[in-house]
């Protein structure tokens, strides 16, 4: 058969080149740009990745280091893009936003670099606004409830999208649950 001693040496090289393949500087390289085609990625999730492909870590560090010198791995521009499709989409407070990016591998400068470069594109981002806006929302669903219940729930619901105590103060005082006096 034309070939087939030709394939056993392919399966040898393909062996031998699967051994190197840890320290292969091309072929991590070619394996994160594929990565990168389908989507933005940060840097803890091109590692993790690149790691299950079997590339040493000194190979991996390497490999990003060059694609991020020519812009190709950002982890605050990740953490710009993040938030930009987030802010004003589904309202959520800094604290939530923040703790997504952190579960994401993004660390706090790069998160903190992202949200200056969103503003920095935006203008001021208001958190409250954002707040009165998650409350507009519930305001249906706890329109019958006893006062203080309806403060205390909306309260909670603001805590869980991530606002901070001020902002939620802020934001109930605003539309009309200040709280009882008694």
């Amino acid at each position: 058969m034309p070939g087939h001693g030709g394939s056993a040496r392919a399966r040898r090289r393909a062996a031998t080149k699967q051994g190197d393949r840890s320290q292969d500087l091309a072929a991590a390289r070619e394996a994160a740009l594929r990565l990168l085609e389908r989507t933005r990625r940060t840097r803890t999730d091109l590692t993790r990745r690149l790691r299950q492909k079997g590339f040493a870590s000194r190979t991996i560090e390497e490999v990003l280091e060059r694609l991020r010198g020519v812009g190709l791995v950002d982890d605050a521009e990740y953490a710009r893009a993040f938030l930009s499709g987030r802010w004003g989409r589904r309202p959520a407070g800094w604290r939530r936003l923040e703790q997504e990016l952190r579960r994401r591998g993004i660390g706090p400068e790069d998160v903190a670099r992202g949200r200056e470069l969103l503003e920095a594109e935006r203008g001021p981002l208001d958190e409250l606004s954002q707040a009165r806006r998650v409350l507009a929302q519930a305001a249906r669903r706890a329109a019958g409830l006893d006062p203080r219940l309806r403060r205390r729930r909306l309260y909670a619901l603001l805590a869980r999208r991530g606002f901070d105590s001020d902002t939620i103060e802020a934001a109930l005082d605003a539309g009309g649950d200040k709280p009882a006096d008694g």
